[in-house]
């Protein structure tokens, strides 16, 4: 949805400039002079509303009632228009949260200032320098002054370096404006006083002559520029407009710096955590390319086959197991790498002549611009030995042979379903953490490299901070849902319930998927019969709960569709539906749904995911005596029902 943009006018040249800036932003502008202006002007209808310079004071009580409007922006008029320059002054104190734009602005800068108003409003104000006035003459003193407070700049004046020294020590400054030649003191001598107290104030020099000033020494010393007298006030407030951009982004670009480099650090400790968990798991892992060199292995591959690592890499898997096993599952990597993973029966040799059965779990992965190969194995020797025993005792102990059979088919099936969960489990996780940590290192090196080079334009910095931070938010989200459902399993997961609005809880759901809903053009619509039901529950579960409900509804919707909250009580229950327009759940998934890592066969391949945000929400529903079930609507969809008991504390 585009932005309203109201500009009133006074026939203003630079009026007409924001228009069209405007406009290029994609904002839809309604252009109209002052005198269009009555007391009946709408101005809540405008998301921003721009005022030019030289509106006559009998309209002021008009613009009066625009104080409290949350985006509002000045045209300045140019420092040697006195007459336009006192009443704009007058219309700044009576819009004090206004933004002040000057004609000296270049294009870009102008840009870059719109968009953040378009964004954050109020968090737009430009930030203008404190200056430094220094000149022993009083008559010049003066004027200078005047027309750089006629800019809204925050000035204070000095004579001499005693009263410079008085000043910086009560006073920040940003700027430097110095006469070069003083009673007694050159303006260098002033600017390394300066220097003393303010490292980063930056220094213009004014001189009659410029042979006067030994310009590599003022270079050396940090003068950015020097002027030469008499100073026009539209060239001095463009020098000093160019020394601030330049120091502007010098503090942007280290705190760029200083926040890449706490990305790096994150990241670091993020890799250190994944590190850890694959090294200690107990089941053995292992990384081979496709000829079966071993890449790496975990502490628990090496004790299975006896090897430390740098034996256990000197060998390919080949030689390892076998050699029907080998054949086995070379014909299985030629034949089911188009499935991206599979499942290999291998036998593997001891020297005390006991072999060990293994089930192994095979996924293809990229490891470094290559295909390879993870294998995760589980030792299946128990049930190999319950199969013998079973089949000896088949002819004497029948019936007892099939109900062990049976329960041995039984806890066959159970061990496969773990696996082929774990193994699409981990084929999922292993995309969805490859993939955003790829992204992360891949941006993080392209501004690394803007850096040294020292070709850093902030849209590219921006652009790739902001992918950075995006994928460190979806790898920080997958590892929150593993230990929540972790704690869940475990039983420790903290369960703090109050009583709560719950459509105040709804709305702040709603408000968090906000972002998500707005990128596709969906709509959420809440209807609840009353505003007032409260609910005892743990808050940040229930949020949770939406959160994820919401979030599922508006990844499976198509762009431009609308999702439906409806709240409603009976019986002593809460009964709150969720349905979206997307492609619905097959009706023999339905009851699985909810299962851990699994996922619906119509959205699976298209969404993205691991399967865990709906098993989240089933656990923190029971946990509230409540149930959660799924369905298809009649007119297309999916529909989450959550039903709970709408007691009290007591």
């Amino acid at each position: 949805m585009s932005n309203k943009v109201l500009i009133i006018d006074s026939n203003s040249v630079l009026a007409m400039r924001i228009k069209v800036l405007f406009e290029l932003l994609g904002s839809e502008v309604e252009h109209i002079h002052y005198e269009s202006l009555d007391a009946e002007t709408e101005f809540s209808y405008f998301d921003v509303i721009a005022i030019a310079h030289g509106i006559p004071q009998e309209y002021f009580d008009t613009l009066e009632r625009l104080s409290q409007h949350e985006k509002i922006i000045l045209l300045a008029p140019k420092p040697e228009n006195s007459e336009h320059l006192s009443a704009f002054s007058q219309l700044n104190r009576v819009l004090s949260n206004a933004i002040v734009i000057y004609p000296f602005f270049g294009n870009k800068e102008i840009t870059g200032l719109l968009e953040r108003v378009l964004e954050i409003g109020e968090q737009a104000q430009l930030l203008l320098p404190k200056v430094l006035l220094v000149d022993h003459l009083p008559s010049r003193l003066k004027q200078l002054s005047v027309s750089l407070r006629g800019a809204q700049l925050d000035v204070k004046t000095a004579s001499c370096a005693k009263e410079v020294e008085t000043l910086i020590k009560q006073h920040q400054f940003d700027l430097l404006i110095c006469d070069f030649n003083l009673e007694r003191e050159t303006g260098l001598d002033i600017f390394d006083v300066v220097r003393q107290v303010h490292v980063n104030c930056r220094c213009l020099l004014m001189t009659s002559r410029e042979s006067q000033v030994d310009m590599l020494k003022a270079i050396r010393q940090g003068v950015e520029d020097v002027l030469t007298k008499p100073v026009d006030e539209n060239s001095l407030l463009q020098s000093l407009h160019k020394l601030w951009q330049t120091e502007l982004l010098r503090r942007h670009n280290q705190e760029l710096v200083e926040r890449l480099q706490d990305t790096v650090d994150a990241l670091i400790e993020r890799d250190s955590l994944l590190r850890v968990i694959y090294k200690h798991t107990p089941d053995p892992i292992m990384l081979f390319n496709l000829k079966g060199y071993v890449i790496e292995a975990n502490d628990a591959c090496l004790n299975l086959f006896g090897l430390n690592a740098e034996e256990l890499e000197a060998h390919s898997i080949f030689n390892l197991f076998e050699r029907q096993s080998v054949e086995a599952l070379q014909n299985c990597i030629e034949t089911s790498l188009i499935a991206r993973h599979f499942d290999c029966d291998l036998v593997l040799p001891r020297n005390d002549g006991i072999s060990i059965p293994l089930m192994g779990t095979f996924i293809e992965i990229d490891h470094h611009g290559e295909i390879a190969l993870a294998a995760i194995f589980k030792n299946v020797a128990h049930l190999k030995r319950k199969q013998q025993l079973l089949e000896e005792a088949k002819e004497v102990l029948e019936a007892e042979v099939q109900a062990r059979t049976y329960q041995l088919q039984s806890a066959k099936e159970a061990a496969e379903r773990a696996n082929i969960s774990k193994s699409e489990f981990l084929a999922n996780m292993s995309h969805e953490l490859r993939t955003p940590m790829h992204s992360i290192l891949s941006f993080a090196r392209f501004g690394l490299d803007k850096l040294q080079a020292k070709e850093a334009p902030i849209d590219k910095l921006n652009k790739y901070l902001s992918r950075i931070e995006t994928s460190g938010e979806r790898l920080l989200m997958l590892l929150n849902n593993l230990l929540d459902l972790s704690k869940l399993d475990a039983g420790r997961f903290p369960f703090n319930p109050s009583n709560n609005n719950f459509v105040s809880l709804l709305q702040e759901g709603i408000e968090d998927v906000s972002g998500s809903a707005m990128e596709k053009g969906i709509v959420i619509n809440l209807h609840a019969d009353d505003k007032n039901i409260t609910l005892y529950c743990d808050r940040d579960q229930m949020i949770q709960v939406v959160r994820n409900l919401l979030g599922n509804a508006l990844k499976f919707s198509p762009d431009n569709s609308q999702v439906q909250v409806y709240l409603s009580t009976d019986d002593g229950k809460l009964y709150l539906t969720i349905c979206d327009q997307g492609v619905g759940i097959p009706p023999d998934e339905l009851e699985h749904i909810f299962d851990k890592f699994a996922q619906s066969s119509k959205t699976n391949s298209g969404a993205g995911g691991t399967g865990l945000g709906l098993a989240i929400c089933k656990e923190f529903i029971l946990l509230h005596k409540g149930c959660i079930y799924a369905r298809n609507s009649d007119s297309g969809g999916a529909e989450f029902v959550i039903e709970l008991p709408k007691s009290t504390s007591d």
